[in-house]
């Protein structure tokens, strides 16, 4: 025959030990938290080398029992709940759960890598890639030159974004392309003139 008294068992709490309390005559300890001792029988919690009565093994912020994972702060303990309200891990702009691996940020907000989606085509963009922006998303180079770009008036090609380009009356130019109508010289950086539909610079008017 045996006693279950001082007995221990490991649980999954995070390397916490449980036991029984020590019969009466054997009982000198105390619990970390509250000073008192334990019943003969009674359950313990143990981590990190001190004991606590279960109710007293609790989360510093909510006082609520420890029953599950858990976080050592300041010397004392936060439930997950608690953790994450103090500590708040990036969440998926996308999807909204968090972010636990690498992540891609874009525009103040985080994504997971296969969240990070053009706008356009819904195909995961490399965060090694230009990306453009449209309406607040992310959009992949080929989308945004393809269909959202603005059009040069001359060339015709898209003005891609960190190009520099000239807008005048709801029409827009490569800087390279902005050029006199008569004498072809570019014109970006001088005074120009407008005759009609023609754009002239100061020699050709």
């Amino acid at each position: 025959m045996f006693s279950i008294f001082d007995r221990c068992f490991r649980s999954s709490l995070r390397n916490v030990t449980c036991c029984f309390g020590l019969n009466s005559t054997q009982n000198t300890r105390t619990c970390t938290s509250c000073h008192n001792s334990f019943p003969a029988g009674s359950r313990i919690t143990e981590f990190d080398g001190k004991q606590y009565h279960p109710d007293c093994f609790a989360c510093a912020d909510c006082r609520k029992p420890i029953t599950s994972q858990f976080y050592p702060f300041n010397n004392e303990y936060l439930c997950s709940a608690c953790h994450e309200a103090r500590f708040p891990r990036k969440r998926c702009g996308k999807c909204g759960s968090v972010i636990t691996s690498a992540g891609i940020t874009f525009a103040g907000a985080s994504y997971h890598a296969a969240c990070f989606l053009c706008v356009t085509c819904k195909q995961p963009i490399s965060a090694q890639s230009k990306i453009s922006m449209v309406d607040g998303q992310p959009c992949c180079v080929k989308c945004y030159e393809d269909k959202h770009a603005k059009r040069c008036s001359r060339c015709q090609k898209a003005i891609v974004a960190d190009v520099e380009y000239l807008e005048f009356e709801d029409k827009y130019w490569h800087k390279e392309c902005f050029t006199c109508s008569k004498c072809q010289k570019c014109i970006a950086e001088e005074s120009f003139y407008q005759d009609g539909n023609l754009i002239l610079c100061k020699d050709c008017i």
